[in-house]
């Protein structure tokens, strides 16, 4: 085949080489001359498989290994475990680009699925629980998909058991009001006796309530007035002698102070349900602070205590002024007792001391809702520390404040038991009273009848003093039988009062070990699982770091790869023209050749610099 030929045959095949080589107004024939040439030349093999191919699989597969064993979602672990397990060479590229982004939407919506489901089985909770338990089904279904499937796993059961306490609390206060209507019912006025009975005997802690705040005071009011009447009545019957007159004027000072005691007894009952009440809320104030410290310390976050300090120093202001007015009333108290002593007419004096003892209770209701206020302070000031280097100090100092807050507590249980031991034996003294009034009784059917003898207006005077004496003396004999019967009851309330307050002291210790033990793996639990979530955000990071990495490295790959391929191409051109200018030399076509292989020379070392400049780019992005 002669040169002119093999140029004419080249001229239909050389098309890539010269799509990469620059044209000027003089490279057409030679291009055509390319071509014919490069035809009769054996085409070149494809290239092998570079050493940057292999790397760049091998991080691919790396890659959707660590896919197949780290990954948060299951469907993008299995799709891993698949593309791995797959014999297609493209299975772990098409993995990475198409298929996890696949799994991940399979993950998408099978959780949005299980979002559904579990907002349905919410919204069937919805009113079935106490006040926290309905409460947080709206705020859990107003929140996101992990709120609720959190409620579902664990914060149904949470909420559950602050109802449950919410109820123990009022349970408590419901079984303390009932043992002050007993104490009543046992040394009250007949008409106190009979309404807290009645109370009593409804077994409804509303009722019972009520009748402490209202019916008691209204009572005690008839009694009082029932008494007032009986010594006006004496009053009259000893009109007649002056020592009887003396007495029955005493008697009417007595019924005045002695109605006085009673409702200022009544106003320190009053007093001291208020102190009592506001001391449950305070320390109520101070577990809720203790809690969102526990939240604070789980979510490494400050809560708002201003809410619960204001709340607490307003239960401690209710609590001091309770505490005064039952001192205001235990003075007024002891003031009428001292007009009752004066007049010799002690009955009832007892009252005094009872409204003593609820004021001393008051104050320590007081004192323990105050402590319970320097308890929140501590813990708001633990909060406020968190993170801090003294933390220890001030969670040293929230355990003092709290020691102290139970403490105080204990003192103001003291008192209260204390206060029902004085009622105790207030009925014991009203049981001496009785016998004594019996004799008094017996003393003036004496004098009255010597009186009788005497004339017979006086004898007619003493006989109608006899009658009343006797009904005096029945109703103080069965006043000595019933007082005999309270003083016998409140032994044995005390005697259960005293085991349940052993058992409730056992079991508050037990309960308080076993809290500590909780709060304690709660801590280590919220430590934990803050790691845990600081560790994934970190490999999160990386994750997405990598994979960005990996598309660039991927993309200088692509082009190191074409690089290669255009310097082969085109070392090949210079090859094969070169070998045809060294057959064509000598004839016509040689200077047309020559030239051609010039610039096919020329443009294949551009190629192998622009191929070097590739790889390089793409083991730096390796």
């Amino acid at each position: 085949m002669s040169t002119a030929l093999a140029l004419a045959v080249l001229g239909g095949l050389a098309g890539e080489a010269g799509a990469v080589t620059p044209s000027g107004p003089g490279d057409i024939d030679r291009t055509g001359v390319m071509a014919g040439l490069l035809a009769a030349e054996t085409a070149p093999p494809p290239p092998a498989t570079s050493e940057l191919d292999r790397i760049s699989d091998e991080r691919d597969r790396q890659l959707v290994e660590d896919f197949a064993e780290f990954d948060e979602e299951e469907e993008v672990r299995e799709a891993a475990r698949a593309a791995l397990a797959s014999t297609d060479p493209n299975a772990i590229r098409d993995f990475l680009e198409r298929g996890e982004a696949e799994a991940r939407q399979r993950a998408k919506d099978k959780r949005d699925a299980a979002d559904v489901a579990n907002r349905g089985r919410i919204e069937a909770l919805r009113g079935t629980g106490g006040p926290f338990f309905n409460a947080e089904v709206e705020r859990v279904l107003k929140g996101t998909a992990q709120d609720r499937a959190d409620f579902l796993a664990f914060g149904a059961d949470i909420a559950r058991q602050r109802d449950k306490a919410t109820e123990q609390n009022e349970k408590e206060r419901a079984a303390e009001n009932r043992k002050r209507v007993e104490m009543l019912a046992a040394v009250g006025g007949p008409e106190v006796k009979r309404t807290a009975q009645a109370a009593l005997a409804t077994g409804d802690d509303k009722v019972i309530a009520e009748f402490l705040e209202k019916g008691y005071l209204v009572a005690a009011q008839k009694d009082a007035d029932d008494r007032a009447a009986h010594e006006k009545a004496q009053k009259e019957a000893l009109e007649a002698a002056e020592r009887l007159r003396e007495l029955a004027e005493k008697a009417a000072t007595a019924a005045a102070a002695r109605t006085k005691l009673i409702a200022a007894h009544g106003d320190a009952v009053k007093a001291l349900k208020t102190a009592s009440n506001a001391m449950n809320s305070a320390a109520a104030q101070s577990r809720e602070a203790d809690r969102m410290l526990t939240a604070d310390k789980a979510g490494k976050r400050l809560s708002d205590y201003a809410p619960v300090k204001a709340e607490v120093a307003r239960q401690v202001g209710i609590a001091e002024g309770a505490a005064k007015a039952a001192q205001v009333a235990a003075g007024q108290a002891k003031v009428q007792a001292d007009v009752l002593v004066d007049t010799g007419l002690t009955h009832g004096v007892q009252w005094s001391e009872v409204a003593s003892g609820i004021a001393g209770a008051a104050d320590a209701a007081a004192k323990a809702a105050a402590t319970a206020r320097h308890a929140v302070d501590a813990t708001a000031a633990d909060a406020a520390g968190l993170n801090s280097q003294n933390q220890a100090e001030l969670h040293a100092q929230q355990a003092a404040k709290w020691r102290a807050n139970a403490e105080e507590h204990a003192k103001a249980a003291a008192r209260l038991a204390e206060a029902a031991a004085k009622q105790a034996r207030i009925a014991a003294d009203a049981a001496a009273k009785s016998r004594q009034a019996r004799i008094a009784a017996e003393q003036a059917e004496k004098e009255a009848w010597e009186h009788a003898r005497k004339t017979r207006d006086a004898r007619i005077e003493a006989e109608r003093q006899a009658r009343i004496a006797a009904e005096q003396r029945a109703v103080a004999e069965r006043e000595r039988d019933l007082a005999a019967a309270a003083r016998a009851r409140a032994e044995r309330e005390r005697d259960i009062a005293a085991a349940a307050r052993a058992r409730a002291e056992a079991e508050a210790r037990t309960a308080s070990a076993r809290r500590a033990d909780a709060q304690a793996a709660a801590a280590v639990a919220a430590e934990k699982r803050a790691t845990a979530q600081t560790q994934e955000g970190i490999a999160a990071k990386a994750d997405e770091l990598a994979r960005g990495e990996e598309s660039k490295a991927r993309t200088a790959r692509n082009k190191a790869v074409e690089a290669e391929r255009v310097h082969n191409a085109e070392a090949a051109r210079a090859r094969a023209t070169e070998a045809m200018a060294a057959k064509a030399k000598g004839t016509e076509h040689a200077e047309t050749a020559r030239a051609a292989a010039t610039e096919a020379r020329s443009a294949a070392d551009a190629a192998g610099t622009a191929a070097g400049t590739a790889r390089g780019a793409a083991d730096q992005a390796s």
